[in-house]
């Protein structure tokens, strides 16, 4: 099932007009759906843990800074 496929993405975390965005090294852009998300990660290089929703939508359970 596609909305149960677990998801580790890392790029560059966005805000875009209405979502997160996050923006991998092969510029491939996902949206992140994370009710809650620390504000400092913003401009960041992050990974986002979580579930896909659709094939370019996650709901991220965790995101943090990479390292």
């Amino acid at each position: 099932m596609l909305n149960r496929r677990r998801m580790r993405l890392s790029g560059r975390l966005t805000k875009g007009a209405r979502s997160l965005l996050i923006t991998t090294p092969d510029e491939g852009t996902w949206i992140v759906d994370a009710p809650e998300f620390d504000g400092a990660l913003l401009e960041q290089n992050v990974i986002v843990e979580g579930v896909l929703k659709s094939p370019e939508r996650i709901l991220a359970d965790w995101i943090g800074i990479a390292a």
